[in-house]
């Protein structure tokens, strides 16, 4: 399978979607789920191809987690309502220093996230960002699993003998984008397909395990 893309260079998913919409990451402030500031400032990297919102998570005992996130493309790519669509896009400016940034629109969202730590991956895929499904299937499993494709059972069974801290880390990650799968009705179904496969195989390997 060829590999070329960010993503399958080991790029962070959440650093790769700052990067597709045109903003640098930065460290998330001190927030209150409570009463967040209508916006956060961004650096814009571009004029053009930059997010409407910036989408706020609060995983149990981690640091809050910051997602920009177009609201147009979303929309393309899932049924559940996680952000509104702006009546108006946020325009860059320039700062006094002349630095080019954008104040976005800061939000919870609307629709309860099951797994914090695989969003940024599916709105990758879902919003069609990342287009190429063999990175996604690289980014779930093992390259010596997804080597064995399309024969599930001999994935299982290479699956099966990985380490127990990678196997216990990919089984909670796969089930955890699956959930969110679930959650936020992804349109693409060649990508739904994808996903439940691999956490197909995973099951039957967690059972290969179980047994011995």
């Amino acid at each position: 399978m060829i590999r070329s893309s960010l993503l399958s260079r080991g790029e962070d998913p959440l650093r790769l979607l700052h990067h597709h919409l045109n903003v640098q990451m930065i460290s998330p402030p001190p927030l209150n789920p409570t009463s967040l500031p209508a916006t956060i400032d961004m650096k814009a990297l571009s004029e053009n191809n930059l997010p409407t919102h910036v989408i706020v998570l609060f995983p149990p005992r981690r640091p809050p987690v910051l997602i920009p996130i177009d609201a147009d493309r979303y929309t393309h790519g899932f049924r559940a309502e996680l952000v509104s669509p702006p009546s108006t896009r946020a325009a860059p400016y320039r700062s006094a220093s002349n630095e080019l940034r954008i104040a976005l629109p800061l939000t919870s969202p609307l629709t309860i996230v099951p797994h914090p730590a695989s969003l940024a991956l599916l709105l990758l895929f879902g919003m069609g960002l990342e287009t190429c499904q063999n990175d996604l299937a690289y980014r779930m499993l093992p390259a010596s699993v997804v080597d064995e494709f399309p024969n599930a059972a001999a994935m299982a069974q290479v699956m099966s003998l990985s380490g127990d801290e990678e196997f216990d880390r990919r089984v909670q990650f796969n089930m955890g984008l699956w959930r969110n799968i679930l959650g936020l009705g992804i349109k693409d179904t060649k990508i739904a397909e994808l996903v439940r496969t691999a956490v197909g195989v995973t099951s039957e390997a967690r059972k290969l395990r179980a047994r011995g």
